[in-house]
């Protein structure tokens, strides 16, 4: 029995130095500006019914030689945003989800996105526009 207990011990302590040992890899962003392009900047949602929630979602490159880091991204109160938090590599397309809560609007509606990150010049813009109806 205390063999199998001194086994298993130094089995753990073997995981636990190889996850010590694995290196977490920071972005390769030192003297590489990135760029961050979307797919459009002027997106066309259509119509929607006053107090649904609309869903979509919306995709940008890095075409940059370094890794892309979205330090904020903002829209109106009335619109969530949810993008990778982690580095967006080269080369790499990524996805922005939207969720537009359509309550008490009425009418044209122009939503600007703002992404602040680490490109030259270091904020982006898109809108998106929808039609609120009764």
């Amino acid at each position: 029995v205390a063999c199998s207990i001194a086994q298993k011990k130094t089995q753990d302590a073997g995981k636990a130095n190889s996850i010590n040992s694995q290196k977490i890899e920071s972005p390769d962003t030192i003297g590489k500006i990135a760029k961050l392009v979307f797919d459009s900047t002027n997106y066309h949602f259509g119509s929607l019914k006053q107090g649904s929630l609309l869903k979509k979602e919306i995709y940008f490159t890095n075409p940059g030689p370094g890794d892309l880091v979205i330090e904020l991204m903002s829209a109106c109160e009335c619109t969530s945003l949810d993008w990778s938090r982690l580095p967006i590599k080269p080369g790499t397309r990524s996805p922005i989800k939207i969720i537009y809560n359509s309550k008490d609007k009425i009418g044209p509606q122009i939503v600007d996105i703002e992404i602040t990150a680490n490109t030259n010049p270091p904020t982006t813009y898109c809108k998106f526009n929808l039609l609120v109806e009764l």
